[in-house]
């Protein structure tokens, strides 16, 4: 009976020791570190394990511009990423511009607008003592056609939205440039009835930057 008692004594405490060591052994590596994914600072929990920094996997495809699914009838997760667009002076989220041109059959082609880098922060910094519509006009910009009262697209990828977009078309007048604020409805701007040369800025803000775009259409 002695026997079994200590037995069952000996075998509690390596069971406990055992508790205490694992306890132990998750809270010495469990830490919080800071990231910087795509220019965007975030902290989060980690593990530290043998060298590896292990995060839970939703938080970096989440902050890679990346939908993840878990399928239970297949035991598989997905990992889907966005098209990124990066600028190449700066290193900043870029934005797809496209003039949204209706055909005659009812059908839309989305026609991509070329877009003149303006003075603009992020990884790099850019200043440029230029105004905006001395850098069209050296730059020698061709004005992309468009029909009146189209649409224009505006859009970021998943996850790199700027918290600010503002979108104006610039004028001259007595050798000042003047700024008129075009209405941004779901990422679209509608271009006015009027035929003529217009050129406009798109301006967008991040906690880590932000970047300035220039571009000029033709209404026909």
């Amino acid at each position: 009976m002695k026997k079994i008692m200590a037995a069952a004594v000996l075998g509690l405490l390596m069971i406990m020791s055992i508790l205490a060591y694992s306890l132990s052994f998750s809270l010495d590596f469990l830490s919080s570190q800071k990231f910087v994914v795509n220019g965007k600072q975030a902290e989060y929990s980690v593990i530290e394990y043998n060298g590896h920094v292990y995060v839970p996997l939703r938080f970096v495809a989440e902050n890679m511009a990346s939908d993840v699914k878990y399928h239970e009838n297949t035991g598989i997760t997905s990992i889907d990423q966005h098209s990124i667009r990066f600028d190449d002076a700066v290193a900043a989220p870029k934005p797809e511009v496209v003039y949204e041109k209706r055909l005659r059959n009812g059908s839309m082609w989305m026609q991509d607008i070329p877009l003149l880098q303006g003075n603009s922060c992020w990884v790099e910094c850019i200043q440029d003592s230029r105004s905006d519509l001395t850098l069209l006009k050296q730059a020698e910009y061709p004005a992309v056609e468009v029909k009146p009262e189209s649409y224009i697209g505006i859009r970021y990828t998943k996850g790199m939205e700027p918290q600010q977009l503002e979108c104006s078309v610039i004028t001259s007048a007595d050798g000042k440039e003047l700024y008129t604020a075009i209405e941004m409805d779901q990422g679209r701007i509608r271009l006015p009835r009027e035929p003529g040369v217009y050129s406009i800025v798109l301006r967008s803000n991040w906690e880590q930057g932000n970047t300035t775009y220039l571009f000029a259409v033709k209404i026909v």
